[in-house]
């Protein structure tokens, strides 16, 4: 009778000791679920929302990356100051812009008397303008479409001004070389057509140099 009651304690003690154990590895796993990540001394990444990492700036000056919403990379662009109208090239040429404020006007007998390419409210534009013994004329001429921008003729009977020299004159390009050689430094922000002295000249504006005069006909420096 002893034994069988010893038998039975023996049992439940094992039993108990059993429980006792997935109980405690029961509770360990739950512990080891409730530990942060940033407490395993690992380290971790933020996700954007398209889950690329999201570098930061650092401290060295150098630049960084910074990623889209569409997961691209957007580099910060460099403003390119320096590049004026010598590096530029446009569909519609002086020679086209010409016969455009002729063909509008409706007469080669229109004096020119000076004649502009500058940027205008994020364009390029041919301003013109000229007379004749009855109106003045002004016509702004877009010089990548070629359209016309605005048009102006306005009666005049007392008009009397200068007159440009167009045939045989050096292209704007050719005197906006000689201008920089010239000035040593700098870009050309506008050029200007003009009458100075009864000779027909370039009018060059150079950006961060010296601006410059160029004769149209011969190509020389005008002091």
């Amino acid at each position: 009778m002893m034994n069988n009651k010893a038998i039975k304690l023996g049992v439940l003690s094992v039993s108990a000791g059993l429980l006792l154990a997935a109980c405690d590895t029961s509770n360990n796993e739950d512990l080891q679920d409730t530990i942060p990540e940033d407490e395993t001394g690992q380290v971790e990444d933020t996700p954007t929302d398209e889950g690329t990492t999201d570098d930061t700036t650092t401290d060295d000056g150098t630049t960084d990356d910074t990623t889209t919403d569409d997961g691209t990379t957007d580099d910060t662009a460099t403003d390119t100051q320096g590049q004026g109208l010598e590096s530029m090239t446009f569909e519609v040429t002086l020679d086209d812009a010409i016969s455009t404020f002729y063909d509008t006007f409706g007469s080669e007998d229109i004096n020119i008397e000076s004649i502009q390419l500058n940027r205008d409210d994020g364009r390029f534009l041919y301003e013109f303008e000229g007379w004749d013994n009855q109106s003045e004329y002004e016509l702004d001429i877009d010089a990548e479409t070629g359209d016309i921008v605005q048009q102006e003729q306005d009666e005049d009977s007392d008009t009397d001004g200068d007159v440009l020299e167009l045939d045989s004159i050096i292209t704007p390009e050719e005197a906006m070389t000689t201008a920089l050689e010239a000035s040593g430094s700098g870009y050309v922000q506008e050029w200007d057509l003009e009458v100075e002295d009864g000779v027909t000249v370039f009018d060059i504006d150079v950006e961060d140099g010296d601006d410059q005069k160029v004769d149209a006909l011969t190509g020389e420096l005008v002091q």
